[in-house]
C-alpha cells in the first residue's frame, strides 16, 4: 500500500499538463486614467511561478496553457485575471487606477505574497517611481515622509550620516528599534560600526554614531518597497519582527527587446540655517578670554555678585567673527545611473551600474559610492525556474569627526569665543592659536585624515518548483558580506596649549569590521480551491541565519614627524589593540494557514518557532504565534444601494507575537575575563564587573490592531486606519549588584514597556481626468509610550559627553530628561532672586516637593524631576502630486510635534561668549550675570525640537517618444530639506548626536542637515 501511495504521489508530483495547448500570449496593458503604456505590471501565470512583466512601451509576452489564468498585477492598479482560450493570442488590457485596491498583491516575506484583503494589518507599499522623485541619495532618504506611522530620521548631515526609523515608537531600551530589512530575500544587515570615532566615549549608553549600512542600497535598483510595521511579519521572521520589516524588491529582466535606461543628476548641497552669533563690538573684561561671560574674577566696585559669582560688568571693544563661513561651503554632488533588460521566455536579465559622489557642506567631507548589479532568472521548464541576483557595492567617505567631541568643526564653533581671527597664520603658513586650550576649527577642516572605506557584496540565489497546480517552492540562499576599514590621521597642532585630552601630540587609529551574514529560506504555498465559496492557503517553510564578525581596532598618539599611517604613533592608547568577534546561529520554522469565504471574508492563524544561540540551550527556543480577520464589508448585498458613496470597505483586526534579538551581543551571557598582571604574573578580572547570567532569553512583543480601509466616491477619497497596542516584555536591563556578589552589575529580563497609537492615512484624487490629475494625501501617527516596569522607579541610561540626562522611569515614556529646573511661582512664572536673576529649585529630595524660606526663596537641596521627552506626541506628512499632460509636479512636507530634544551646543555657545543671550546682555537687555544664573539648570538646555519640513519638491518634464532610438526623456527639477518650519535653538532639530540610539536625543555638535538642489536628466532607449 505505501509503495502504491509512492508512485502515485510521484505520478502527481512530475505529471506534465500534456494535453493542454501551449502557446505564446502577447499584448499589451495601459491605464485607463490617462490612457498610458503601464511599464513593470506583473503578469503571473495563476498556481505556478511563471511570470513576466511589461517593458517600457506596456507591452509584454508569455508561454502558457490553454484553460490557464492569466493574473495581471500593478502597485496602484486593481488585479485582472483573464482566462487563456482557443482563441487568445492577443490582448490589450485597460487597468483601473485604485491606490487602496483591496485586491493589490503585497509582499510579506523573501517570497510570500498575498492580497491586502486577506490581510488582518495595515501594510505600505512604495513604488519605484514614488521613492526617487527628488533624487534622494540612499535608501532611508527614500522612505522619509512616506511610511504612516514611521519616524524616519537623518541623525547626521554627514555625507553618509546615518538614519533611525522607528515603526510605532521605541521597542527596546538597550537594543535597536530600527527594522529588519530584507532585499530580494536577503536578509541585510544594517548595523551601525563606529570604525572611524573610537576616540569617542558611548558611556553606559546604547549610542549609536557613524554609517549604518543602508548607505550602500542604491534606491534606483529598486522596483518596490513594503513595509510590515505590525504583526503581519510575525509568523516569517518571528524573533527578528519586533520592530518591523522592509521588505525591497528590486528591479528584474523582462522578455523582449533590450531596453537601455540613463540617468545623471547634479546636486547642490547648501547649509539651510545658520545659528545666530553674537555680533556684538564689545566683550567683558577678564584676564582670560575662556568661559565667556560666566567666568570668575575677584571682587571690586567693578564687578556683580551673582549667585557666588563674582562677574565683571566693564566691557572692551573687540571684533567678532563668523566663523561658519569658514566651516561651511557649498557641496557638489552626481549621481549617474545605467541599467539594461530584456530576455526571451526562456531567460530574462537585468543589470546596472551606479556610481554618486556627494561632498558635504562641510568642508573636505564626501561621500562616493559605486555599484553593479546583475539579476538573472532563467525557466527551466514550465516546473522549474532559478534566478540569481549579485550586487557589489564600494562606498568611500572622507569625515570629520562629527559631534560628541569637543574637537569637531560644529563643535569648534560652539566652544569658541568668536573674537579670533581664526584665518590668521604665521610666517611658515601654520594656523594661529584661538581660545586656551581650543583647537582651530581650521586646523579640524585642513589637516584632520578620517577615511572610511566599505567593500560589500549582496548576493542570492533562488529556485522555484511547481511540481503541480496550485503548489510551488521556494529555496533561497542569500549572503551579504562586506569589509568596512576606518583609518584617523590626527597631526600636532602647530600652535599651543591645546587641551591633552584633544590630542595635542597627535592620534592615529585603523580599524577593520567584517561581517558575513548567510540566510537560507525555504517558503512552501499551497492554494486549495475547495468550492466556489471556500478557499484555503496554506504556508509554511525554514529560515536559517548565520551571523559572523570580526572588529580589530589599534589606537595611538604622540607621533612621529612626516609619518601618517598607523605606524605613527609612540604611544599606544590604552586598551588598544582591541579586537573581539560575534557569531551566532538563528533558525526557525513556520506554519500559517489562511481559510477565505467567498473572497470577502478570510481568517489567518499561523506560529513560528524560533531559536538563536545568543541564548542558553533552555531559553533560546521561543513559539510566535499569530492571528488575523479580514472581512470586506462592501461585498455585502445591502452596501450596493450607497455604492456611490462607500465604494469600498474593509474591516481587520490581527494579533500576534514578535521577538527582538538586538539588546545585547553574542556571548553577553557569559561572565567575560579581562587579563592583567600582578607582580609579574597573569592575572584574570571581571571584565566590566560584570557578572553573567545564563537565564537571558529573548525580549518579546504582543501587539493587537484593529482597523479599516474605506474607499468613498468610486474610490477617489480612500480612508485607511489602525490602532494598536504592543505590551513588550522581557525587556533586558542593566541591575546593579552588591560588591559582595563578586561583580556590581548584570543584565535581565526585568523589563517591560507599552506602545499604544493610531495611524491614519487619507488619499484624496481632486481631479482624474485624461490629461490632468490631481491628488492629496495626509498620513499621520500618534504613538504613546509608557515603561511599564522597572527594578526601581528610574534610573539613568545613558552617560554622554553632552551631559544629557537620559533616564528610563516607571510610567513614563523612555529617554525622559530627568534633571534639574527652575524655580517657579505658582503662575509658572520664574521666582527670581532678591537680584532678580532665575534659580534652581530646593527643597525636601525625599518627596520632591520645593520648600520656600521666610522670604519666599528656595530652601532645602536642589531637586530634580522630568525636565523634557523626546518621544514625538505625532507625526506627519502631507503634500500632492499634480500632473497635467507630460508635466509632474509633486510636493512632500513632513515633521514630529512635541519633541523635547537636550541642546548642548546653545548652552555652550552662550558660556563662551559667542551666543545671542551674550548680546543681550552685553547690551543691558539682560541683567549682568543672566546667562551664569541659568547656566548650570538642566532645564536650560531643553529646547522644543518639533519641525515640519518641505522635504521634498520635484517638477518634471517628460519628453515622450523622441524618435525611433529615445523612448523618453524626463527632465527634472528638485530640493530636499528646502525650508524647516520649527523653534530650534540650534542647526537643526531633526539630528541626534546620539546617533542610531533608540532612546537619546541631544544636540552636540553634529552637523546639520543640507538642503539639496538638483537636475536630473533620464533616457529611455
Amino acid at each position: 500500500m505505501k509503495k502504491l501511495l509512492f508512485i502515485l504521489f510521484g505520478i502527481l508530483l512530475f505529471a506534465q499538463p500534456i494535453y493542454a495547448q501551449t502557446k505564446t500570449i502577447t499584448g499589451t496593458i495601459i491605464s485607463t486614467t490617462d490612457n498610458l503604456p503601464l511599464p513593470g505590471v506583473s503578469v503571473l501565470i495563476e498556481g505556478t511561478s511563471k511570470s513576466t512583466v511589461t517593458d517600457l512601451d506596456g507591452n509584454f509576452s508569455i508561454t502558457a496553457n490553454e484553460n490557464d489564468n492569466l493574473v495581471f498585477s500593478f502597485i496602484g492598479f486593481a488585479t485582472k485575471t483573464i482566462k487563456v482560450t482557443e482563441k487568445t493570442s492577443s490582448l490589450n488590457i485597460q487597468m483601473k487606477e485604485e491606490l487602496n485596491t483591496l485586491s493589490e498583491v503585497v509582499v510579506l516575506g523573501s517570497t510570500v505574497r498575498a492580497t491586502r484583503k486577506e490581510l488582518g494589518n495595515a501594510v505600505t507599499s512604495i513604488k519605484a517611481e514614488d521613492l526617487v522623485k527628488a533624487q534622494p541619495g540612499g535608501l532611508s532618504t527614500a522612505l522619509q515622509g512616506k511610511i504612516a506611522g514611521a519616524q524616519v530620521s537623518q541623525n547626521s548631515g554627514d555625507p553618509a550620516g546615518g538614519f533611525s526609523i522607528k515603526l510605532r515608537g521605541t521597542s527596546s531600551i538597550l537594543g535597536s528599534s530600527d527594522p529588519l530589512y530584507v532585499i530580494d530575500g536577503v536578509v541585510l544587515n544594517n548595523a551601525t560600526t563606529n570604525v572611524t570615532n573610537l576616540n569617542v566615549s558611548t558611556g553606559n549608553s546604547n549610542m549609536q554614531i557613524g554609517q549604518n549600512r543602508s548607505a550602500d542600497i542604491n534606491p534606483n535598483d529598486i522596483q518596490s518597497v513594503e513595509v510590515l510595521n505590525g504583526g503581519a511579519a510575525a509568523a516569517i521572521y518571528g524573533s527578528r519582527a519586533a520592530n518591523g520589516v522592509v521588505l525591497i524588491t528590486t528591479k528584474k529582466g523582462v522578455a523582449g527587446e533590450t531596453r537601455y535606461t540613463f540617468s545623471t543628476s547634479l546636486t547642490s548641497n547648501t547649509i539651510r540655517k545658520k545659528v545666530d552669533i553674537n555680533r556684538s563690538n564689545k566683550q567683558f573684561v577678564n584676564a582670560s578670554p575662556a568661559l565667556f561671560p560666566i567666568q570668575g574674577n575677584p571682587a571690586s566696585p567693578t564687578t556683580v555678585n551673582v549667585l557666588g559669582r563674582d562677574l565683571e560688568t566693564r566691557t572692551i571693544d573687540v571684533q567678532r567673527y563668523d566663523y561658519q563661513d569658514d566651516i561651511f561651503n557649498t557641496g557638489i554632488g552626481t549621481d549617474t545611473y545605467f541599467s539594461a533588460q530584456g530576455g526571451d521566455e526562456k531567460t530574462k536579465y537585468f543589470a546596472s551600474l551606479g556610481y554618486l559622489t556627494n561632498e558635504g557642506i562641510v568642508k573636505n567631507t564626501d561621500f562616493k559610492r559605486a555599484g553593479a548589479k546583475i539579476r538573472l532568472k532563467h525557466d527551466f521548464n514550465s516546473k522549474l525556474s532559478a534566478s540569481m541576483g549579485l550586487n557589489y557595492v564600494n562606498s568611500s567617505s572622507n569625515e570629520k569627526p562629527d559631534g560628541n567631541v569637543f574637537w569637531s568643526p560644529i563643535n569648534a564653533i560652539n566652544i569658541t569665543n568668536n573674537t579670533y581671527d581664526i584665518n590668521q597664520r604665521d610666517a611658515n603658513g601654520n594656523l594661529l592659536a584661538v581660545d586656551p586650550g581650543r583647537i582651530n576649527p581650521l586646523s579640524i577642516i585642513e589637516t584632520f585624515k578620517i577615511k572610511q572605506n566599505t567593500d560589500r557584496i549582496i548576493s542570492d540565489l533562488q529556485l522555484n518548483y511547481v511540481p503541480f497546480k496550485n503548489f510551488n517552492a521556494d529555496l533561497i540562499f542569500g549572503i551579504d558580506n562586506y569589509n568596512q576599514r576606518g583609518n584617523v590621521y590626527i597631526p600636532r597642532y602647530p600652535y599651543a596649549p591645546v587641551n591633552p585630552t584633544y590630542y595635542n601630540d597627535g592620534y592615529v587609529s585603523e580599524a577593520t569590521n567584517r561581517v558575513v551574514q548567510f540566510n537560507n529560506d525555504l517558503n512552501l504555498r499551497y492554494v486549495w480551491n475547495i468550492n466556489e465559496e471556500w478557499k484555503a492557503t496554506t504556508f509554511g517553510g525554514y529560515n536559517i541565519q548565520t551571523y559572523r564578525d570580526n572588529f580589530a581596532a589599534i589606537e595611538g598618539r604622540n607621533l612621529k614627524p612626516f609619518v601618517e599611517t598607523i605606524n605613527a604613533f609612540n604611544t599606544l592608547i590604552p586598551g588598544s589593540p582591541s579586537a573581539s568577534q560575534s557569531r551566532y546561529n538563528l533558525w526557525g520554522y513556520y506554519l500559517q494557514e489562511t481559510i477565505g469565504y467567498k473572497d470577502k471574508l478570510y481568517v489567518t492563524l499561523a506560529g513560528r518557532q524560533d531559536a538563536s544561540t545568543i541564548f542558553s540551550k533552555d531559553n533560546r527556543s521561543q513559539f510566535y504565534p499569530k492571528a488575523s480577520l479580514s472581512y470586506v464589508l462592501s461585498d455585502e448585498p445591502f452596501m450596493k444601494n450607497i455604492d456611490n458613496v462607500i465604494t469600498t470597505a474593509r474591516l481587520r483586526a490581527s494579533w500576534g507575537k514578535s521577538g527582538s534579538l538586538t539588546a545585547i551581543r553574542p556571548y553577553a551571557r557569559f561572565t567575560n575575563y579581562s587579563t592583567g598582571t600582578l607582580l609579574g604574573n597573569t592575572t584574570f578580572t571581571i571584565e566590566g564587573f560584570k557578572q553573567g547570567n545564563l537565564d537571558l532569553k529573548p525580549e518579546r512583543s504582543a501587539t493587537y490592531e484593529i482597523g479599516g480601509d474605506f474607499g468613498f466616491l468610486k474610490d477617489r477619497l480612500n480612508l485607511s486606519f489602525s490602532y494598536y497596542n504592543a505590551d513588550i516584555e522581557d525587556l533586558l536591563l542593566p541591575v546593579q549588584l552588591a560588591a559582595s556578589q563578586g561583580a556590581t552589575n548584570t543584565i535581565q529580563n526585568i523589563g517591560q514597556m507599552n506602545n499604544k497609537g493610531f495611524e491614519v492615512n487619507l488619499k484624496y484624487d481632486v481631479i482624474k481626468k485624461e490629461n490632468i490629475h490631481l491628488d492629496f494625501f495626509v498620513n499621520y501617527s500618534s504613538n504613546r509610550n509608557k515603561v511599564t516596569g522597572l527594578p526601581q522607579q528610574r534610573f539613568k541610561l545613558d552617560s554622554n559627553l553632552a551631559g544629557a540626562p537620559v533616564f528610563v522611569e516607571m510610567n513614563r515614556p523612555i529617554g525622559i530628561f530627568y534633571g534639574t529646573y527652575f524655580a517657579r511661582n505658582a503662575d509658572g512664572s520664574l521666582l527670581l532672586t532678591p537680584s532678580g536673576y532665575p534659580q534652581t529649585e530646593k527643597g525636601d529630595v525625599n518627596s520632591g516637593t520645593p520648600q520656600r524660606d521666610a522670604s519666599g526663596q528656595p530652601t532645602g537641596t536642589i531637586l530634580n524631576k522630568e525636565i523634557g521627552n523626546p518621544n514625538p506626541d505625532y507625526i506627519i506628512s502631507f503634500g500632492a502630486n499634480f500632473n497635467y499632460k507630460k508635466f509632474g509636479l509633486s510636493v512632500l512636507f513632513d515633521g514630529v510635534q512635541g519633541v523635547d530634544v537636550f541642546d548642548a551646543d546653545y548652552r555652550t555657545r552662550q558660556g563662551v561668549g559667542s551666543g545671542t543671550l551674550v548680546t543681550q546682555e552685553l547690551n543691558g537687555e539682560l541683567p549682568r550675570g543672566y546667562i551664569w544664573s541659568v547656566y548650570n539648570v538642566e532645564e536650560f538646555r531643553v529646547v522644543d525640537g518639533s519641525y515640519l519640513k518641505l522635504r521634498e519638491i520635484s517638477l518634471n518634464y517628460s519628453f515622450g517618444k523622441l524618435n525611433s532610438f529615445f523612448d523618453d526623456l524626463t527632465i527634472t527639477a528638485s530640493g530636499r530639506n528646502l525650508i524647516s518650519w520649527d523653534n530650534f535653538t540650534s542647526f537643526d532639530p531633526e539630528t541626534n548626536s546620539g546617533g542610531q540610539s533608540s532612546v537619546a536625543k541631544y544636540n552636540f555638535g553634529t552637523v546639520p542637515i543640507p538642503s539639496s538642489y538638483s537636475l536630473a536628466l533620464k533616457f529611455q532607449f
